[in-house]
């Protein structure tokens, strides 16, 4: 099994075993919060004549921290439905070495 494949199935398991979910949702809760500091530094570099710059500079990365927060936020709620289509007997036989081939 390639190195990327391992990576995947050990993140499905830590998700199904509730210490990657913890962990998901505690990036997701930073996230928004370093996005909240940012919106406020914006506001405040807008308000206050900070150079153009660094406004700039932490409204693009505002937008990003953001976009990042909801795409995590948005894959935590779908996780549910997408570990119901999962084999997971499967998953744990190639994390134990018994591959099966297609």
């Amino acid at each position: 099994m390639n190195t990327e494949t391992r990576r995947l199935l050990n993140r499905w398991q830590s998700l199904r075993n509730g210490k990657g979910m913890e962990r998901a949702t505690s990036v997701a809760r930073s996230l928004w919060l370093a996005g909240l500091a940012l919106f406020l530094f914006v506001v405040f570099g807008i308000y206050y004549g900070l150079p153009v710059v660094a406004v700039t500079v932490a409204a693009a990365i505002m937008g990003w921290v953001i976009a990042e927060s909801n795409a995590l936020r948005l894959r935590i709620a779908q996780w549910a439905t997408v570990a119901s289509y999962i084999d997971w007997g499967r998953v744990s036989d190639d994390l134990a070495g018994n591959q099966q081939d297609d």
